[in-house]
């Protein structure tokens, strides 16, 4: 996929015609590579992993965002949840730019700062100022809202490792190291929350 301005991460190239109102395919990939700018990277490099995985994370954040919609004429505070899972969608834009343009080697726009990782470390504050605290592991699946966020946080620690191994061969700032590690534990955070503003017990493993 070729973009308009490869310094702008997100940007369609409009100059190909595919007789489609949306660009659904170009034919740019069938050789197992993918363009950005002038540059082609195989679609089976860490840069795609990485990237996959964020794709995966954003997903199921807006899953959750629809379930908490769906539920907050019930709960009004739950409403909370949702604004915080939009807020999220679009840092996990900007972490995406700034992955790609550092595996294509550009100068990207965007870029995870410190006041990102400022932000999610507050979110993970409000929540944990109403949870209880924890003193056991808990079972997933207490309500459909935790199990989604839950399934956000175990995709959020896989795409944390996959950045991991891009780092080894390309140099990543402090604060996108940062805002992957907060995320995982924002998605925890939220995931009890969402337990305690709908009046649902933890349980605990019995190991039995």
């Amino acid at each position: 996929m070729r973009l308009a301005n490869p310094t702008r991460y997100g940007e369609w190239d409009l100059s190909y015609n595919s007789g489609m109102n949306t660009k659904f395919f170009t034919g740019a990939g069938d050789a197992g590579e993918s363009g950005f700018g002038q540059k082609k990277i195989p679609k089976d490099d860490a840069l795609f992993d990485v990237l996959g995985s964020l794709d995966a994370i954003n997903t199921f954040t807006g899953w959750s965002a629809v379930e908490a919609s769906r539920m907050k004429n019930a709960t009004p505070r739950i409403a909370e949840i949702e604004i915080y899972l939009r807020e999220l969608q679009e840092m996990l834009f900007i972490a995406q730019a700034e992955i790609a343009s550092i595996g294509f080697e550009i100068d990207g726009l965007q870029k995870i700062t410190a006041e990102k990782v400022e932000r999610l470390e507050e979110i993970i504050k409000k929540a944990d100022s109403e949870i209880p605290p924890i003193e056991k592991f808990i079972i997933p699946g207490a309500t459909e809202l935790e199990a989604r966020l839950d399934i956000a946080r175990v995709e959020t620690r896989n795409a944390e490792r996959e950045l991991i191994k891009f780092g080894r061969v390309h140099t990543l700032s402090l604060e996108l190291l940062s805002f992957m590690n907060r995320l995982s534990s924002v998605y925890f955070a939220l995931a009890r929350f969402a337990n305690v503003l709908l009046g649902v017990e933890e349980k605990n493993p019995s190991y039995k």
